[in-house]
């Protein structure tokens, strides 16, 4: 379900600073840090430099402060010299992500403040930003019953992720936080995506397949569950689809002390009546 991201080329929105020569940078967190210019990816150092980078894009275009840095850079506790320390990492970022600025150019990307840092960048360069937009405007899309377009853009969303988010940041609560938000919109983006791909009439034998995977990884998340029903329903598969559903039953007995939903038992009721339940259940 690869598409073309139609919204984005890396560098995406043009922001012209004073370091002309750096050319368009784009950030990339949704995976191992990478930042990108115009020319290709740039090295950006070691690991606790990384850390440094990867701290400030917590927070893009906001300042942070040096001890919120040294949280997260040295989680077991900071050097006895920690500002001049971070001073020498953010001094190293800068010389990689704008060679050509001035020293003290009000134009840097990578600003002093009073109290810490900011990496003054439009939210257009950083990849998570790109990704929660794709999403909120492939599920108004699907809202709206344009499943193709829907298609088109939850699956460019998707296409920006290389893997965990801030790893660089190991077990630094902030940073688990947001991992773990971004995680749930991922698997948020696969559901609507695979909404869209059902409402189409798509190959339901992927579908199955795929889904099958997804709800054997998340076992208690009931709209894979409920995706998966109607995929194995579509393909002719009720009796499976049934199965599904008892295994949902108990999982979510077990975990969580609940039961099913509305929606999940409004669909095995359904499929027990023998009622068409594709397109008109997707479309509810």
């Amino acid at each position: 379900m690869a598409t073309e991201n139609p919204y984005f080329q890396d560098g995406v929105l043009s922001v012209k600073t004073a370091a002309q020569s750096s050319g368009e940078l784009s950030f990339h967190v949704l995976g191992p840090l990478r930042v990108r210019s115009s020319k290709g990816p740039l090295p950006l150092g070691p690991a606790r430099q990384r850390a440094v980078l990867s701290a400030l894009l917590l927070a893009p275009g906001q300042m942070v402060s040096a001890e919120r840095l040294a949280d997260a850079v040295w989680p077991a506790g900071p050097p006895s010299n920690v500002l001049a320390s971070l001073h020498s990492y953010v001094s190293r970022l800068r010389r990689q992500l704008e060679p050509d600025c001035p020293p003290r150019g009000r134009d840097r990307i990578l600003r002093r403040e009073l109290h810490g840092y900011v990496l003054a960048v439009e939210q257009e360069r950083v990849d998570i930003c790109r990704f929660e937009r794709l999403l909120r405007d492939g599920r108004q899309h699907l809202r709206e019953g344009r499943f193709a377009e829907a298609g088109r853009l939850l699956a460019a969303s998707l296409s920006l992720w290389r893997g965990a988010p801030y790893a660089e940041l190991g077990d630094y609560e902030p940073a688990v936080r947001e991992a773990a938000r971004l995680e749930e919109l991922r698997l948020m983006t696969s559901e609507a995506l695979w909404e869209a791909e059902l409402s189409l009439g798509r190959d339901n034998g992927t579908a199955v397949a795929e889904l099958a995977a997804l709800c054997a990884k998340y076992p208690n998340r009931e709209r894979l569950g409920w995706l998966l029903m109607v995929a194995l329903c579509e393909a002719g598969r009720q009796a499976e689809a049934v199965r599904v559903y008892h295994r949902i039953r108990r999982v979510l007995a077990q975990e969580l002390g609940v039961d099913p939903g509305r929606e999940l038992r409004v669909l095995f009721t359904r499929i027990l009546r023998d009622e068409d339940v594709g397109r008109m259940c997707l479309q509810h």
